[in-house]
């Protein structure tokens, strides 16, 4: 008797095999092509590389950077450390409390990395973009990384924050990859005197889809103010940054107060919530005081029929006959 075999190595198994390779290279391509990157400093666990800027091919035609681009050391840290972040740990907090800005580097970290990231500058092509990864500060252990990226095209310095160790992730319930779309309510500030640069339409970035926290400074007025008086820390200039962060559009600095239109309209904003809430409350009490007022007339109604029929059951005593 002869065994009759299935075949499979039909035209139609083929196929399939050749289109699961397929899949699988351009899963494998599409993979390299994110983690892309080569890091030039790797030293007390922070990181500085340059990799592919996504933003170069996303417009409707490709634009370069000016990289190469000579920095210098003091430079960097001119521009790097007017930036100042807010943001919250999880999602309540961000609700119940303003979030306050703090630096996007400590002193310790634009020492370590201002060197690295100008000679990363200089070493960056036109459709390249420096990016850093730096560990929590004054931690022994620590998951969160402040992570971002920089790079020059036409007279702004484009910053763009994914990640910052000052802020608490929200909890993934055991999960162990990060939600890129958690962005831990962070939003991009400048320390005065520096301000936040409002960019045209025709050279704002094509921004990647998970890279919604980003700024833009203006390079050479920035580092003109290296020799202006110092400002007291904390102070945040009142320009707002894009509207395209994530945040909420106002904030208080340390020592004024934001009274550009975006503020004005959003306290008015408030007030009126607030208002509505307050009239919202009143109704409220007012309808549980009238079902108070309600709730004891009935309960005097009851009281008193309640007396009636005790006193129509009530006879009254016969005298004992004589």
């Amino acid at each position: 008797m002869q065994l009759i075999s299935s075949d499979t190595s039909s035209p139609r198994t083929g196929l399939r095999r050749t289109l699961c390779l397929l899949a699988i290279m351009c899963l494998t391509s599409a993979c390299s092509l994110v983690s892309s990157g080569k890091v030039l400093y790797d030293q007390q666990d922070s990181q500085i590389g340059i990799q592919s800027d996504p933003t170069v091919h996303r417009g409707p035609a490709p634009v370069d950077n000016n990289h190469p681009a000579q920095l210098t050391t003091e430079d960097v840290r001119v521009l790097l450390g007017s930036l100042m972040v807010s943001g919250w740990s999880g999602t309540l907090v961000g609700i119940l409390e303003q979030p306050r800005p703090v630096p996007v580097f400590t002193d310790t970290e634009l020492h370590r990395i201002a060197a690295p990231i100008a000679q990363a500058f200089q070493q960056a092509g036109p459709t390249q973009r420096v990016f850093f990864s730096l560990p929590k500060s004054h931690s022994t252990y620590s998951e969160e990384r402040t992570t971002g990226a920089l790079f020059l095209r036409g007279r702004y310095l484009h910053v763009v924050l994914t990640d910052h160790s000052a802020f608490t992730g929200t909890d993934t319930a055991g999960g162990d990859l990060k939600d890129l779309r958690d962005t831990k309510g962070m939003k991009l500030w400048v320390a005065a005197p520096a301000t936040a640069a409002t960019v045209p339409d025709a050279e704002e970035p094509r921004w990647a889809h998970f890279e919604k926290v980003h700024l833009s400074l203006n390079a050479k007025e920035v580092i003109a103010l290296r020799n202006r008086p110092a400002t007291p820390p904390g102070a945040v200039s009142s320009t707002p940054p894009p509207a395209t962060t994530s945040a909420a559009a106002g904030m208080k600095s340390e020592g004024a107060v934001d009274h550009s239109p975006n503020q004005a309209d959003e306290l008015r904003l408030q007030v009126r919530e607030l208002t509505s809430s307050n009239l919202e409350l009143r109704d409220r009490l007012n309808d549980q005081h009238k079902q108070m007022q309600a709730l004891q007339d009935q309960l005097l109604k009851l009281q008193q029929d309640l007396d009636s029929t005790r006193s129509k059951n009530k006879t009254p005593r016969r005298s004992p006959a004589q």
